[in-house]
């Protein structure tokens, strides 16, 4: 399913708090990855999904959001 991306926050792993408005938030943002940032991306999801995602933006202008963690090694 190709999409668009939109960055909406920046939040740190374990803690459900946005810390946008954080000295960290506020340094992160100040690059490319600040709120808004939109990028063209593609993600995989059963032709179903995929049918139910479509369905509910144009019955609805109802979307789901999705969270993307890199795995990192230590």
């Amino acid at each position: 399913m190709k999409c668009r991306l939109v960055l909406d926050d920046w939040r740190l792993e374990g803690k459900a708090d946005s810390i946008y408005s954080t000295e960290l938030g506020l340094e992160l943002s100040m690059g490319d990855l600040h709120s808004g940032t939109t990028w063209e991306g593609e993600i995989k999801v059963t032709p179903e999904i995929e049918e139910e995602i479509r369905e509910a933006m144009k019955e609805h202008k109802a979307y789901p959001v999705f969270r993307v963690l890199p795995y990192c090694e230590k």
